[in-house]
């Protein structure tokens, strides 16, 4: 796994890749006649979004202990909060990825329900918050390969 905050980013960018790719489908208006190719295609982006819950939240709530600054009750309970949130929208997405057909209505209707908005924001939210600290990394690793070539 890459580091915590640089995996953080990644599954958000994969949550929120997903999360546009069914919000419009949503809108499409894709009924339970449409062909099943359509429904196999969406599955994926539904799978890849409930993954990506998962492993945004496993990256958050690892973040403290690589950045100090983060390492406090607040964050944590922030993150620890959210696990109630991550667990009812990967539960509703793994239903919706059950089914033998996925129709616009139903993405429509998942995106309706405030945990979604909620979850989606809060991710976005903590993106913001460690934005700085990936920039920092990138710039640490830089400074590392320097020095590697003054010893040589």
């Amino acid at each position: 796994m890459d580091r915590p905050v640089t995996e953080l980013r990644a599954q958000i960018e994969e949550m929120e890749s997903s999360y546009e790719f069914l919000i419009s489908f949503a809108g499409q208006g894709v009924g339970r006649e449409a062909v099943q190719s359509s429904t196999d295609q969406i599955r994926e982006f539904v799978t890849g979004f409930e993954s990506s819950l998962e492993g945004a939240h496993e990256a958050a709530a690892a973040v403290p202990a690589e950045h100090d600054e983060l390492d406090t009750d607040a964050y944590r309970t922030f993150v620890d909060d959210l696990a109630g949130e991550v667990e009812e929208a990967r539960n509703v997405l793994t239903l919706l990825g059950q089914q033998d057909r996925i129709t616009s209505a139903q993405v429509d209707n998942m995106n309706g329900m405030s945990v979604f908005q909620s979850v989606v924001m809060k991710f976005f939210f903590l993106d913001e918050l460690t934005d700085h600290l990936e920039r920092e990394e990138a710039g640490d690793d830089a400074g590392d390969d320097a020095g590697d070539d003054a010893d040589e």
